[in-house]
């Protein structure tokens, strides 16, 4: 078609127009598209949501040493392996690959037993041998305690726990203790290495030991060849000795630390976990107090875990906790002061309100955006996490297995005899005759019916227990754990001292305690762990006292 000349330049200038709107639009476009691309550089990355479940999770627990329950002295104490196994097994569906690690002395409370306690000390670590294979516990690095009775019977529980007892550097001398294990769970390859430092407080070296350090890295590296993916070491030793074993044992993810040894029934606070190069090292309460919780994520294929739980956080919180704890009790007792001005009050009110806003204003530790991470938790071992059936029955069973026991062995058991010119034991019965108003008030207390406590439930002849249900329990002329005839409960003479000179001549006030000291509640019986934290004699001493005792 032929175009004149005004109609041809019209149509160019229209192509030239359109040549221009398709530049245009394209140079828009390649605009729009960059700032998009700007914009979505510009925003942080999304934060990943934590996985439904763990790849892994590990249970970590300190030496229970000897310990299956709390005495039950107060309600809701810590500990109790009936109540940790409820909780390891709650967990099956939140955590469905999960193994139980654990590093100090598990079967006996000391690591000498006391003469005559022997058979019984035997019969409890039976039971708590089993309960820890229903606990399903896989591995642990023993403690001093364990050989409390010789390599033999050290063997026997072994086999009932069905654990695998990791020392890697002792001998055969020690029984059948292995130096690492290695296993498959959820996709991955676990290798646990376990070492064990059995020395007594006294200096006593229970074995001939190796270097623990170089059995640690040796395992390392054979279970690094072997494709282990994640290790972790068991670590029974004293605190600052495994610490710094775990500083010269780089590559491990884990380490789990447990004591050299135990003694006696004290509780020991909880540690924080610490980070230690790349290792999460860990310390739960011992006699199964709490359960040290570790969940693993694993994303990316990397086997390299960061803190996904803010241990700087946990720490920072549990010292705000405390101090708040401490001043509340501080202000709540300058309250009562009458001698302390107002504007000292108000002035820890003030402290007081701070620490909680500081508290109040701590931000949560939030999930790495990429990578593997952990998390962990101390879940504290109370009744409220129920009470697991066959671990429950076979602490009866073994309660009453001692009773029957201990009431045949110790039969003939009978008391020192008193020495001349001293006082012995007479019963509450005989002192009720001339206080009787003492007498009445007294069987309205807890303490007039301490002994049926232990007879309800198959413990009156059980030698950890009936000390303190009695009155003057292996004292010349007192009781024993068969002989309480006339000396069941705690009566009159539990703190008044023996009655019996008091008997024959009233009026002689030396022979007899009418004031006794406040401090005898705590040092006989009322210590820890049979008390809770809080407690004071001061608070006590009130419901012991009554008309006609301590009161007009």
């Amino acid at each position: 078609m032929r175009r004149n000349g005004k109609g041809h330049i019209m149509w160019m200038r229209l192509q030239v127009l359109r040549t221009l709107k398709i530049g245009l639009l394209m140079v828009y476009g390649v605009t729009l598209a960059t700032g998009c691309e700007r914009n979505k550089k510009a925003k942080p990355p999304a934060e990943r949501a934590t996985p439904a479940e763990p790849t892994l999770r590990i249970y970590a627990l300190a030496g229970a040493a000897g310990a299956i329950e709390p005495c039950g002295c107060v309600r809701d104490m810590l500990g109790g392996i009936d109540h940790a196994a409820a909780f390891i097994k709650s967990q099956k569906k939140k955590a469905p690959h999960a193994i139980v690690l654990g590093a100090g002395p598990m079967f006996f409370a000391d690591p000498h037993l006391q003469s005559g306690r022997e058979e019984q000390g035997f019969l409890k670590a039976e039971a708590l041998a089993g309960s820890l294979k229903d606990m399903n516990l896989l591995a642990w690095a023993p403690g001093a305690n364990d050989w409390a009775l010789g390599a033999k019977k050290f063997n026997h529980l072994t086999e009932l726990s069905g654990a695998h007892p990791l020392a890697a550097n002792l001998e055969k001398q020690a029984g059948a203790v292995e130096k690492h294990h290695l296993l498959n769970i959820s996709g991955l390859k676990v290798g646990i290495v376990g070492v064990s430092i059995p020395r007594y407080s006294q200096g006593e070296v229970f074995f001939e030991i190796q270097s623990a350090a170089n059995a640690l890295k040796n395992g390392y590296e054979s279970l690094t060849k072997a494709g282990a993916q994640i290790t972790v070491a068991l670590i029974s030793a004293q605190r600052g000795e495994a610490l710094r074993l775990v500083e010269g044992a780089p590559g491990y993810q884990i380490a789990i630390i447990g004591k050299a040894y135990d003694q006696g029934e004290a509780n020991d606070k909880p540690y924080a976990p610490e980070i230690i190069g790349k290792t999460l090292t860990l310390q739960a309460t011992n006699h199964l107090q709490g359960v040290s919780v570790v969940d693993l994520y694993v994303r990316d294929g990397d086997h390299q875990f960061q803190d996904g739980s803010g241990l700087t956080f946990l720490s920072r919180r549990a010292s705000l906790e405390s101090r708040i704890s401490e001043l509340k009790a501080r202000v709540i007792a300058l309250k009562k002061d009458k001698d302390i001005l107002p504007a000292d009050v108000k002035s820890q009110e003030n402290k007081l309100l701070g620490l909680q806003k500081e508290e109040k204003a701590l931000k949560s530790p939030s999930i790495p955006a990429s990578g593997s991470f952990f998390q962990y938790t101390l879940v504290e071992v109370r009744e409220d996490l129920g009470e697991d059936k066959a671990v429950g029955s076979r602490l009866s069973a073994y309660y009453q297995h001692v009773n029957q026991y201990n009431k045949k062995a110790f039969a003939d058991l009978k008391p020192p005899s008193v020495p001349e010119g001293e006082a012995g034991y007479v019963g509450g019965q005989v002192c009720a005759t001339c206080h009787v108003e003492e007498d009445a008030f007294w069987k309205t207390t807890r303490h007039a019916n301490a002994y049926k406590t232990l007879s309800s439930d198959h413990k009156e002849f059980n030698l950890d227990c009936v000390s303190c249900h009695v009155t003057g329990y292996e004292k010349p002329g007192g009781s024993t754990v068969t002989h309480v005839e006339k000396l069941k409960n705690v009566q009159c003479e539990q703190c008044h001292g023996p009655g019996s000179l008091h008997i024959q001549d009233p009026t002689a006030k030396s022979s007899i305690v009418a004031m006794p000291a406040k401090d005898l509640c705590a040092s006989k019986c009322h210590h820890a762990p049979h008390v809770g934290n809080d407690w004071k004699v001061e608070k006590a001493w009130p419901h012991i006292l009554g008309k006609g005792h301590g009161l007009p």
